[in-house]
């Protein structure tokens, strides 16, 4: 009995470190998901706020999206990078960090809701140079967005022992 006890806890113990080894795999692979969603989307920002000043029609409507773009970024990466530098042991244990996840995914909405107000911009754009660098920055920040969406679901789908549990209770 007492044979069958340890060899239990070494088994254990064996797919907890190789557990931890995956999570902490990821988390360095993924520790840059917050830096690059910063610049991509501060990127994106720069070019709709010169888009702006193409055409005038549109002018204010891409402006006040950019700058709350602008706003929400800062949000977004600290959510993703709060994910990626969760303890690999913790997340084995427990699961992903879900409570910023879900605010996560609350902030990919508004991103989905400004691209909505861009493309509606693109049909009252009266400057075919305008539409095309619009249309290009709605490009961008779908690419962007469907990225983070991707980091989400990865940081959702992680091991974990008892993370059913705390879904329960969420």
């Amino acid at each position: 009995m007492n044979k069958n006890f340890y060899i239990t806890v070494v088994i254990l113990l064996a797919f907890v470190f190789v557990g931890n080894a995956n999570v902490f795999a990821e988390a360095k692979s993924g520790e840059k998901m917050s830096e690059q969603h910063r610049n991509n989307v501060s990127k994106v920002v720069q070019e709709l706020e010169k888009v702006a000043g193409k055409d005038a029609g549109i002018g204010e409507e891409v402006k006040a999206v950019a700058q709350e773009e602008k706003d929400t970024v800062t949000s977004v990466a600290e959510k993703m990078e709060k994910a990626e530098n969760r303890g690999g042991f913790k997340t084995f244990l427990v699961g992903s960090d879900y409570k910023n996840l879900g605010a996560l995914r609350s902030d990919l909405v508004t991103t989905q809701n400004h691209i909505d107000r861009l493309t509606k911009a693109i049909e009252r754009a009266t400057s075919t140079e305008a539409k095309t660098a619009l249309q290009t920055q709605i490009n961008e920040l779908k690419g962007i967005q469907t990225k983070a969406e991707t980091f989400v679901k990865a940081q959702e789908g992680k091991f974990s022992l008892f993370g059913w549990l705390i879904k329960l209770f969420q």
